[in-house]
């Protein structure tokens, strides 16, 4: 009990640095023109706004943050300043557990940042960090955790080594492949240690693979063919096919004119 309670802690502090960077990006953001946006340098309707997708990724990192807030406060991780020192409430261990998760986190976020989302596809990328999230931070063990971060570290690595210049970012797809392999992998083994451990499949680990794909996947299309937004890579491995079979043969017979 104290090993949950110390990770909800955590946790507490964790929604609280969320919130504070996504509201940061959220006002950078708005510097972006919103209702007098764009497209190839006419005037525009909102949706073409390129500020759109950014209003979209920081809210939702902004909500999940109040999310995680709210339930670490339901489950007693919230900070008691009249109670005693923490290290009088809490075992090294679990303390030291929580502290490791918070680093995680941010080492994860800045590798999908700074490293995988301008070099790989996009689809792919979120996927293999929504998975890392999932497994690494609903399982309470550090050995899940650990699983996680070298799980993003890997193509975030390979990526930067080969692809580190811009001109680089669209070429050949071996970073794409390396990504996609590895988020086959973590399925994999999440999938396998939750079942060693737990002797069954919690719900939330039985469907992680498949809302790590649809939803990057879902958001890449509404953004790209919906709102007419640029989206990142947009040759990368998943993306440029996607773009192909929508104007060669999704839109052609839209407009009812077969197979173009």
């Amino acid at each position: 009990m104290e090993d949950r309670t110390s990770l909800r802690r955590q946790d507490f502090w964790t929604s609280i640095i969320m919130a504070g960077v996504s509201l940061f990006l959220l006002v950078r953001t708005s510097d972006i023109p919103f209702f007098r946006a764009q497209a190839a340098g006419v005037d525009g309707a909102w949706y073409n706004s390129a500020a759109l997708v950014p209003y979209g990724i920081f809210g939702a990192i902004f909500c999940l943050s109040l999310a995680l807030l709210a339930t670490a406060i339901r489950q007693g991780g919230a900070p008691n300043f009249r109670g005693p020192p923490a290290a009088a409430r809490f075992r090294p261990s679990a303390t030291a557990f929580a502290d490791v998760r918070l680093g995680a986190v941010a080492i994860i976020m800045l590798l999908y940042i700074f490293a995988l989302v301008p070099r790989v596809d996009f689809t792919i990328s979120s996927a293999l960090v929504l998975q890392a999230l999932i497994y690494g931070f609903h399982e309470t063990r550090p050995r899940a955790t650990v699983i996680a971060v070298v799980a993003v570290a890997i193509p975030s690595a390979y990526a930067l080594a080969l692809h580190f210049p811009q001109s680089e970012w669209n070429t050949p797809h071996d970073d794409d492949w390396v990504a996609l392999v590895t988020f086959v992998v973590l399925a994999a083994v999440a999938l396998a240690e939750a079942r060693r451990t737990h002797g069954r499949l919690e719900t939330a680990i039985a469907l992680s693979p498949a809302i790590s794909v649809l939803v990057p996947l879902l958001l890449v299309i509404a953004m790209a063919f919906g709102f007419r937004q640029n989206v990142p890579n947009r040759t990368g491995l998943i993306f440029k096919q996607i773009e192909y079979h929508y104007y060669v043969n999704f839109r052609p017979w839209l407009n009812g004119g077969g197979r173009g």
